[in-house]
C-alpha cells in the first residue's frame, strides 16, 4: 500500500469512533432505515471474488456490472449487479485505488504509484493511458468522454481532465488530498477532500458549487445516482449518507459496522459499498416495503368532480421534470393523473374524482418515473367532497 493510502486508512479509523458532525438527531431518525442489505459477497484472499484487503474504488455500468479496484491485490474485478464473478483486469505490480468506467463501457483504472491512468476493455485489453502530474487516486468520467482524475504529491493536489483522446484540457485545485471522483448526471462533479473533511461539487470547469462538511469522518468514496443525489461514506456511524446537491440529508443506507471505504450506485438505484472491517462488497437497495410519504396536504377539497392537490417533489434533483401518475383511491373515491413534476418545486395536480359526498380517508399514491427507475409514494389523506 502507498504511504498516501495508509494515511487515508489511520484517518478512517481514528474517526471511527466519533459521531460525524452536519446531521441533526431529528435529521438521522427521519431518514434511517430508508434501504436495507440485500447481498454481500467477498472475503480476504487472492482468488477470483476475493480482495486483497483494501478496495478503495467501485463503480457500475450501465447493464449493472460492479467494478471493484481490488487495491492491495493490484487488480480490478468485474462483476454481475448480484455479485458473480465476471473477470478481471490484472495491473501488475501497481496498485489501483479507483476505478471508472466511461459511456463506451472502457475501464478506467488509476495508479498512485505509475502516475497514470489505464483505460481497457471490460475483458481486460488495454487501449491506452494518459500520465498524470502528481500520483492518480480518484477517477471519474463524463458522457462526452472525458475523465477527471484526483491527483496529489509533493504538497500539489489537483483535478485534472483529459478528453477522450488523452489531452489534458483542464486542471484546478483548491484541495488538501483529493481522494475520489464522480461525475453527475447533470454534468457537475463531486470530489471528496480527505485531510479537509468535506466533499466539494464543482462544474465542469472548476468552479465550486457546494460544500458538505463531511468530517469528523474521512471522506474516502462518494457516488451519484441517477437522481444527481451524492453518496458519502460515514464511517463514524457506521453508513452511508445521501445528500442532494445542495447539500441537505437525504436518506441513509446502514449495516452492521461498516467502514465504507467507496460507494457507487448501479442503474436501478441500488447502493454498492465496499466494507474495509468484512472486506466484502455490500449491495443495498430502497425498502420499497415502506414507501416515502407523498409530499401532500393531508386534507384535500372536491368541489364539482374537481380537485387541485399540491405536491412537492423531494429526493431528487435531475432531470428538471419528472413523468408521473397520480391517484386517489379507498372509501368509495376514485380519480387519477398524469403529470409532470418538477424537482423540489411545488407542482398543481389537477384530478378529476368520483365519490359520494361527504368526507371519507383515501390513500394518495404517485408513482415517479425518474431516469427510467419507477418510485412510488403514498399518504393517508382525507378527502371531502361537495357537490
Amino acid at each position: 500500500m502507498s504511504g498516501a493510502r495508509k494515511i487515508m486508512v489511520i484517518t478512517m479509523l481514528a474517526a471511527a469512533a466519533t459521531l460525524v458532525a452536519g446531521a441533526t438527531a431529528a435529521e438521522q431518525a427521519a431518514t434511517a432505515g430508508s434501504y436495507k442489505v440485500v447481498g454481500k459477497w467477498g472475503k480476504v484472499g487472492t482468488g477470483n471474488g476475493q480482495f486483497g484487503g483494501n478496495a478503495y474504488g467501485l463503480a457500475t455500468d450501465g447493464s449493472g456490472r460492479v467494478y471493484v479496484a481490488d487495491t492491495d491485490n493490484r487488480r480490478i474485478q468485474v462483476f454481475s449487479a448480484a455479485g458473480a464473478f465476471q473477470g478481471k483486469i490484472p495491473f501488475g505490480d501497481d496498485v489501483v485505488p479507483d476505478v471508472a468506467v466511461d459511456a463506451d463501457g472502457n475501464v478506467w483504472g488509476t495508479t498512485d504509484t505509475a502516475f497514470e491512468v489505464r483505460r481497457y476493455t471490460r475483458d481486460g485489453r488495454l487501449l491506452g493511458l494518459v500520465t498524470t502530474p502528481k500520483q492518480a487516486v480518484g477517477v471519474g468520467a463524463d458522457p462526452g468522454g472525458n475523465i477527471y482524475v484526483a491527483t496529489y504529491g509533493d504538497n500539489i493536489a489537483l483535478v485534472v481532465r483529459f478528453d477522450k483522446s488523452g489531452n489534458q484540457n483542464k486542471s484546478w485545485g483548491g484541495f488538501q488530498t483529493p481522494n475520489d471522483v464522480e461525475v453527475s448526471p447533470d454534468g457537475t462533479i463531486w470530489v471528496s477532500d480527505n485531510r479537509a473533511l468535506n466533499v466539494k461539487r464543482f462544474d465542469a470547469n472548476g468552479k465550486l458549487l457546494t460544500t458538505i462538511k463531511a468530517g469528523p469522518s474521512a471522506p474516502l468514496g462518494v457516488g451519484v445516482d441517477l437522481d444527481c443525489n451524492v453518496w458519502i461514506n460515514n464511517i463514524a456511524q457506521r453508513r452511508l449518507d445521501r445528500y442532494s446537491p445542495s447539500g441537505r440529508l437525504l436518506g441513509t443506507a446502514a449495516s452492521s459496522d461498516l467502514i465504507a471505504q467507496d460507494v457507487a450506485v448501479g442503474p436501478n438505484g441500488d447502493v454498492y459499498a465496499y466494507d474495509g472491517g468484512s472486506h466484502a462488497v455490500i449491495r443495498f437497495a430502497e425498502d420499497r416495503a415502506k414507501p416515502a410519504t407523498a409530499n401532500v396536504p393531508g386534507s384535500i377539497s372536491v368541489k364539482g368532480g374537481k380537485a387541485t392537490i399540491k405536491y412537492t417533489a423531494s429526493g431528487f434533483a435531475c432531470p428538471a421534470e419528472v413523468a408521473a401518475v397520480a391517484t386517489l383511491s379507498g372509501g368509495g373515491v376514485s380519480g387519477k393523473a398524469a403529470v409532470k413534476v418538477s424537482a423540489g418545486k411545488v407542482t398543481a395536480i389537477p384530478m378529476n374524482v368520483k365519490g359520494p359526498a361527504g368526507s371519507a380517508k383515501v390513500t394518495f399514491k404517485i408513482v415517479l418515473k425518474t431516469n427510467g427507475r419507477t418510485t412510488t409514494q403514498t399518504k393517508s389523506v382525507k378527502v371531502s367532497i361537495a357537490r
